[in-house]
């Protein structure tokens, strides 16, 4: 087996809804970072763009959550947590919330992130994977992250780069977490 066909064996054994989240968390924070908010009309398209982002990550991670060769982590928190995400982001864009509630709005998907994160640490814990102590440090930096951004302890100029840092944060969680609990496809199918 070369080294190639390791690689690509290893990719097919990823999580991919673990995927799906650091990219969505990836993309969503990089918009946030660079996005202006200085009006009202600034906070309603940010509360929006939290609505689709919830869409997308929801959908992306059921749908990977299903394609991936791995076992689903702790009997399926990761079809749980797509859905979680997609109705949530189907009843806030269909029934939006008022724009000063943003840094809440936020902070919630950064709790909601973090226990995500935890979970994955569980994972990892139970099939020996990884560093699950890492992974939870990291939760808890998100969560940190989260009850910082929620309590104004960045004024409101820093709030939107506290937001970006906890989708940064918990997508790097994400990707560890993707990494730790791949397999390779090769054992999966010969089991």
């Amino acid at each position: 087996m070369t080294d190639f066909d390791m690689i690509f064996d290893r990719l097919r054994g990823l999580t991919w809804s673990h995927v799906a989240m650091a990219t969505c968390c990836f993309v969503l924070g990089a918009a946030l970072f660079v996005s202006p908010a200085w009006v009202h009309a600034d906070f309603v398209r940010l509360q929006q763009l939290l609505s689709w982002f919830a869409i997308a990550s929801g959908a992306l991670s059921l749908i990977g959550s299903f394609a991936s060769a791995a076992p689903f982590s702790l009997r399926g928190v990761e079809p749980v947590a797509g859905v979680v995400l997609l109705a949530g982001g189907l009843w806030t864009l269909n029934f939006p919330l008022a724009a000063s509630t943003f840094t809440v709005s936020v902070s919630a998907l950064g709790i909601f992130l973090a226990l995500y994160l935890v979970l994955t640490a569980l994972e990892m814990d139970r099939r020996g994977a990884g560093h699950w102590v890492a992974q939870l440090v990291g939760a808890l930096a998100v969560l940190a992250v989260s009850f910082a951004g929620l309590f104004g302890l960045a004024g409101s100029a820093g709030m939107l780069a506290l937001a970006a840092l906890q989708l940064y944060i918990a997508g790097w969680g994400f990707v560890y977490a993707s990494v730790s609990l791949s397999v390779r496809a090769s054992k999966v199918a010969a089991a």
